[in-house]
């Protein structure tokens, strides 16, 4: 059986089992299945995905871009051993090295990072991404030397076509921009810096912002959408 087929009949056995209310006494069993199909992936690293989470349409993208990885990445993230620090930390530093275009030396990447492949990804030293950073590596992703991504930050790299009436604004298409975080400087807390952004060095980002223009260096933003606080500037 391949894994598409097994994939499906998972899926069938799911939809009968909601239908007539037998997942309760038979959540156990199922999820068995489940995790039997999940060893299967890490035994071989072949596993179908969807080119297109809206349309579908199955690829296998285990080996031209590390899906593999990326996947164990996630899966290990949900076990208790993403909680030791110490050590789940240097294991993602050897994972952002594989999966990632570029990572630079002494990057602290903490849980449930997601990304889409990481091959659109380039952070340099001393980076840091804090729980639940969202990075759409759909277009490239480039972050400074020394800044830090607070819990929840979002950087967009993509766009949804408008202007197609043929098709609902979801199914429109979307185009890859590349947003660039300037070194040294700080994305707070939920902050969201859409597509095509540049925001520059040493620039900080207030929390709860969406920032939808380019940020010069030295400056505080905030708000929605994100406007000038200040300037923290250097002396002449």
């Amino acid at each position: 059986m391949t894994d598409k087929s097994r994939e499906d009949d998972l899926i069938a056995e799911f939809d009968s089992m909601v239908a007539d209310d037998s997942l309760p006494s038979s959540g156990d069993a199922f999820m068995s299945k489940v995790s039997s199909m999940v060893d299967n992936f890490y035994g071989t690293g072949q596993y179908q995905v969807a080119e297109d989470a809206l349309k579908g349409g199955d690829k296998d993208l285990a080996e031209d871009s590390h899906l593999y990885y990326v996947m164990f990445w996630r899966m290990f993230d949900k076990t208790p051993a993403s909680m030791m620090q110490d050590f789940a930390i240097n294991l993602r530093r050897v994972l952002a090295k594989k999966v990632f275009k570029s990572v630079g030396e002494g990057v602290t990447i903490h849980h449930n990072v997601l990304f889409n492949s990481g091959k659109n990804i380039t952070i340099g030293d001393g980076v840091f991404l804090n729980r639940n950073v969202m990075l759409d590596d759909r277009g490239p992703v480039i972050i400074g030397d020394y800044t830090g991504l607070a819990a929840g930050a979002i950087i967009e790299t993509h766009s949804h076509i408008m202007d197609d009436f043929n098709e609902p604004i979801l199914y429109g298409g979307r185009l890859a921009h590349t947003t660039t975080i300037g070194g040294a400087g700080l994305i707070g807390y939920n902050a969201v810096v859409l597509a095509g952004v540049t925001v520059g060095h040493r620039a900080i980002v207030a929390s709860n912002s969406v920032v939808t223009k380019d940020v010069a260096d030295y400056h505080v933003v905030g708000g929605v959408p994100a406007k000038t606080i200040k300037v923290i500037a250097p002396e002449d």
